[in-house]
């Protein structure tokens, strides 16, 4: 899975902070969300230069833009990468070394 951000997206965001801690929380798992500029694929700038960049952030698998406008939701990436909930579920955060919003795997 690939995300298709602007050239500077809004980092202070709720929802880029969400999808932020949630490529983390994901990472040393295995499983990778790549996060790339919108110039570096064809199908993604092709839609821009037809629609605008109001389609980012755009979501791409396998070469197939799946979602735009918008980030995708925790259960639309559970969905995508075939993870179980209890990877991708957000859980009261237990004050340790966790991320804002996951419980440790302890």
């Amino acid at each position: 899975m690939c995300l298709y951000e602007a050239k500077d997206p809004d980092t202070t965001h709720p929802e880029y902070i969400r999808i932020t801690e949630l490529i983390e929380k994901l990472k040393p798992k295995g499983i990778l969300i790549e996060r790339a500029r919108y110039d570096t694929n064809p199908n993604v700038a092709r839609l821009i230069s037809l629609n605008g960049e109001k389609i980012l952030p755009a979501v791409v698998v396998n070469n197939f833009v799946m979602i735009t406008g918008r980030y995708p939701s925790d259960e639309e990436v559970r969905q995508i990468l075939h993870v179980s909930d209890s990877l991708i579920e957000r859980k009261t955060h237990c004050g340790c070394c966790c991320i804002p919003g996951y419980e440790c795997d302890e």
